[in-house]
């Protein structure tokens, strides 16, 4: 018997003007603020790359891990979640070139991923053979267990994103 090689596609979906402007504008504030506590990552995409940035995890494993979690009730709505996995808060710091990080996925198990942009830059993410730029209140919809990249940018102070993975 032969083998089959059988390909998952992302279904990609990107959606402007994701939430209500008074709702993104609350997170924008929640989240890009000296508020936000960030925690420094050692790397991006797995434990060998040279790249870093600062992440918040808001949901993880099944549970709220933070109290700021409860800022996201209607995001997680908008998004029709019947099962959050995790929900975490990324800060990508500008430097003087663009990166592009490892490809990587988020979890091996087919399931559902949103990158939500809070700041509009040059950076983004790459699903498959497209690139996303980065630009607020919007969404990008995938299965996230396909093979994609981030970047960070160039242009602004950070690249800030909510990632989620889902059911």
């Amino acid at each position: 018997m032969g083998s089959w090689n059988i390909r998952r596609t992302s279904q990609l979906k990107v959606i402007k003007n994701f939430l209500e402007e008074e709702e993104f504008i609350k997170l924008q504030g929640i989240f890009m603020s000296a508020h936000c506590p960030y925690y420094f990552q050692t790397c991006v995409a797995d434990y060998g790359d040279k790249d870093y940035m600062f992440t918040h995890t808001l949901f993880d494993n099944y549970n709220p891990n933070s109290e700021l979690y409860k800022y996201t009730e209607t995001l997680i709505k908008k998004l029709n979640i019947f099962a959050l996995k995790r929900m975490r808060v990324m800060c990508y710091p500008r430097t003087e070139k663009l990166i592009r990080h490892k490809t990587h996925v988020d979890y091996k198990e087919k399931h559902k991923g949103a990158v939500f942009f809070l700041n509009t830059c040059n950076g983004g993410i790459y699903i498959e053979d497209k690139f996303i730029k980065s630009e607020e209140n919007t969404v990008v919809k995938f299965d996230s267990s396909i093979p994609h990249s981030s970047t960070n940018c160039t242009d602004e102070k950070a690249r800030f994103i909510l990632n989620t993975n889902y059911m």
